[in-house]
């Protein structure tokens, strides 16, 4: 944990009380992986924000910017900026489609097909930290909850959960 974190004071040794938060945890668990991939990422010039999207831009080569805002749930400012970002810093690179001179597709760089292993395994180091200690049938268990979690999420964006 990054310094000035105390460990113990997040380790849930008793039974659920009424005063734990999931929510809570969760969102601690984010600010210490906002730290985690602004060390490892930091280097490389990456930020935290700039990771997901150049990845989506990895896995769906020829994506356009609207298509990211849309995925990412992002203003198109927001999107602008972060791509803006990645292109300086030779990340990615725009193409102008030749059926509609309006839009841009994105795609990787050689730079960042050269880097994919070092991201794959920095991705690979977060969910180590997160996840020593547990045993094959505690990781499968959490990756299920995570996930029913995240279908239980998002039901509620979409006006289907409690409200």
């Amino acid at each position: 944990m990054h310094s000035g974190s105390h460990p113990e004071r997040y380790r849930e040794t008793q039974p659920h009380q009424e005063d734990q938060s999931i929510g809570r945890l969760i969102s601690i668990l984010h600010r210490q992986a906002q730290v985690y991939f602004h060390h490892k990422l930091g280097p490389y010039g990456l930020g935290h924000g700039q990771m997901p999207v150049l990845m989506y831009i990895v896995h769906h080569e020829g994506v356009t910017q609207h298509n990211i805002s849309q995925h990412f749930h992002l203003d198109r400012g927001s999107t602008s900026s972060l791509i803006k970002g990645l292109e300086a810093h030779g990340f990615v690179y725009r193409q102008r489609e030749e059926t509609d001179r309006r839009v841009y597709r994105l795609y990787q760089t050689g730079k960042t097909q050269q880097l994919l292993p070092d991201f794959y395994a920095i991705f690979r180091g977060w969910t180590e930290q997160l996840l020593e200690g547990f045993t094959d049938r505690e990781r499968e268990l959490a990756f299920d909850l995570l996930n029913r979690m995240l279908a239980n999420a998002c039901r509620y964006e979409k006006g289907e959960g409690h409200r």
